[in-house]
């Protein structure tokens, strides 16, 4: 009888876990809005936010200069981080679920990557051998640091390893410039390597070693922003009529994710581990914040918050294993600064806002 019980137990956690992970697996269908920092009139471009909901990117003045790291608990009211007092330039792009950060900031002589942790305040990475620069992207749970290092011989994709210890990640034959962009809790590592136009995006692992990912048909060039656990990767194909969002999986290859109506551009930003995919599009409407699953497709994030909520969500950055998302958008819209609201890190294009969507399931 105890051995009965025990099978109908497991067979019963067993049931949970795999509804669990369907559930998991579909983006919801309604999301609350929180600001990162409201009543601030300092423009922000976000850049990530990690399983806990803490989300870091840069906030500065709306037309450039002084722009600073910002960090978000759990969504309450950024602050700024700990900096370098030579520096008067910082941007965070990455934070792990151990709150680690890793970003770019201005040494008054060259942009260093960093890494930010509560105990050790920020350290600077320094750059490969005979390099004058250098720049962070990601930080995995782990520790390891994805980035790019760069001096008189070009850029050269980085991958730190928990010791601060840099190693070039050779770049796709015959290439000039790398640069990576994400890595996994696999230490799988994406980004962009090529010549000029011609860039592909590659997936690197230690020991399969570099991957060319390739285009979409009828592209020339293309970059991988993001992987998750699974290995599946998004990013950017182009051509010179537009772009368009992809996800790659081993199994499928790159696939097109298509736009929002109307619109000639798309460009994939950020995967969870339950495959839920989030970028921008333009549309009829201008650029667009998206969220993608394989159940629904592309669908504009607008649609999703709440009618009242007086703005536009002009790009989503990343999204979390718990389905939050971090976005960018506006209260003050201009259709004509939309491409520049989103992507541009220099904050050329007026105020830019940080915002929060948690699912409401």
């Amino acid at each position: 009888m105890k051995s009965i019980m025990n099978s109908t137990k497991f067979f019963t956690a067993l049931v949970a876990f795999f509804l669990l992970s369907a559930l998991a697996a579909v983006a919801a269908d309604q999301y609350r809005v929180q600001e990162v920092l409201p009543g601030s009139d300092a423009s922000m471009t976000p850049h990530a936010i990690n399983n806990n909901g803490d989300a870091v990117g840069g906030a500065g003045l709306s037309h450039g200069g002084d722009i600073r790291v910002f960090f978000s608990q759990h969504g309450n009211a950024a602050k700024e981080l700990q900096r370098a007092t030579s520096s008067d330039y910082s941007e965070a792009k990455s934070i792990n679920d151990a709150g680690q950060v890793a970003g770019s900031m201005n040494t008054r002589t060259a942009m260093h990557a960093f890494l930010w942790a509560q105990s050790s305040g920020v350290r600077d990475l320094g750059t490969l051998p005979g390099d004058s620069s250098s720049a962070a992207f990601a930080v995995n749970n782990t520790g390891w640091i994805a980035g790019s290092s760069s001096g008189a011989s070009g850029t050269r994709a980085v991958l730190w390893n928990p010791q601060f210890k840099a190693a070039e990640i050779p770049g796709l034959a015959g290439s000039s410039e790398s640069q990576a962009f994400a890595v996994n809790d696999n230490n799988d590592v994406v980004g962009a390597s090529g010549t000029g136009d011609d860039m592909h995006a590659f997936l690197w692992s230690q020991t399969g070693g570099i991957r060319d990912l390739g285009a979409l048909a009828g592209d020339r060039s293309s970059q991988a922003f993001a992987i998750n656990k699974n290995g599946q990767v998004v990013g950017i194909s182009s051509n010179a009529n537009g772009s368009r969002a992809f996800l790659w999986t081993e199994s499928s290859g790159m696939q097109n994710l298509g736009g929002l109506s109307g619109g000639n551009y798309s460009e994939a930003m950020g995967i969870n581990d339950a495959g839920i995919v989030v970028g921008s599009s333009s549309s009829n409407m201008g650029l667009r914040a998206f969220i993608w699953d394989a159940n629904n497709g592309l669908r504009d994030l607008n649609t999703l918050i709440p009618s009242n909520s007086n703005l536009v969500l002009t790009g989503a950055v990343a999204v979390n294993n718990n389905g939050q998302i971090l976005a960018v958008g506006s209260r003050q819209h201009d259709l004509a600064n939309d491409r520049e609201a989103n992507m541009d890190n220099d904050h050329h294009s007026g105020a830019t806002r940080a915002y929060l969507l948690t699912p409401i399931r």
